[in-house]
């Protein structure tokens, strides 16, 4: 298991209910499309990871803070010998390098190139590590997951790991055999909690409740739900799969805290919210077993534990 899992983005899980809930334009939906992508590359390359036979302490999705300056790691790997950054790319078609420059082979248009992420990533990591009185050694690598994933003219020496590479990559890490020592461990423990949510919402069209479609919304498939067994669980005609009430109103709670986070959470909003699928006595006892009361009465309300 790795030493910081990945969650989903708040970005993704923005872009996630907005693409349900409303018409995203052309343009919005290609943007969800990448995210989306890019994210399911990342579990991959998380699945390979775990794989790994080596000692190590990996840490997934690290957003840090270096001299004011936010930089972002997609997972770091910590061995006996180094410390590894891998910036994680699930591009598919070719693509080819020109004068220092990365193109798209069908558009031959310019795409922004990996190598800039993963050198501001090593040089501002390096700031940190100096800032933080460590002195370990750093290797980085920009790793193409998508088997139908191409690429011509590479620069030479850049770290990049093709997917015909993965295999022979990930042999020459398992082939270390020293031992993770204290400062390693130390230094795991101390800059997991400098990672910092990223709550921005840049790119994320606006939106407002009267735009939202109301209803439950399928965890597995994204359909929208109006089937219930025993009033105890929701069904998906869609997808075939089923989901205890409890936690389908908590992840409806969640999700609406996330769109409107100035808004709280009351036993009519979530109602509402849900296109009254579920009766408010309902979700008031879920919420009553699951959350913490504030107010009384007409004025109660709900919040979740930090």
């Amino acid at each position: 298991m790795a030493f910081k899992e990945r969650d989903k983005p708040f970005r993704l899980l923005m872009m996630e209910s907005l693409a349900h809930r409303m018409d995203l334009s052309r343009e919005d939906r290609s943007k969800y499309a990448s995210w989306v992508k890019g994210y399911n590359g990342e579990v991959e390359f998380d699945s390979i990871m775990e794989q790994l036979k080596c000692e190590n302490l990996v840490l997934n999705d690290l957003y840090l803070n270096v001299r004011g300056k936010r930089f972002q790691i997609d997972t770091l790997l910590i061995t006996a010998k180094n410390l590894y950054i891998y910036e994680v790319k699930n591009f598919a078609g070719e693509y080819y390098y020109e004068n220092e420059k990365m193109y798209f082979g069908r558009t031959k248009k310019e795409v922004f190139d990996p190598l800039y992420q993963i050198n501001h990533a090593e040089s501002a990591l390096r700031q940190l590590l100096d800032q933080m009185g460590y002195n370990l050694g750093i290797k980085k690598f920009i790793v193409f997951v998508n088997r139908n994933f191409t690429l011509f003219q590479a620069p030479l020496n850049s770290g990049m790991v093709l997917p015909g590479m993965l295999t022979s990559h990930f042999s020459m890490i398992n082939d270390i055999s020293d031992r993770l020592n204290q400062t390693h461990f130390r230094f795991a423990k101390e800059i997991k909690p400098m990672h910092m949510e990223d709550f921005t919402l840049h790119n994320v069209p606006f939106y407002e409740d009267k735009l939202l479609k109301k209803g439950i919304i399928c965890f597995y498939c994204g359909s929208f739900i109006d089937c219930f067994i025993n009033n105890r669980t929701c069904f998906c005609k869609s997808c075939n799969k089923k989901e205890l009430i409890s936690k389908t109103v908590i992840r409806h709670a969640q999700e609406y805290k996330r769109l409107f986070p100035e808004q709280r959470i009351t036993t009519s909003a979530i109602a509402k919210w849900c296109d009254h699928q579920v009766a408010p006595s309902r979700i008031r006892y879920i919420f009553n077993q699951q959350l913490i009361a504030k107010g009384t009465g007409r004025w109660r309300y709900y919040e979740f534990s930090s």
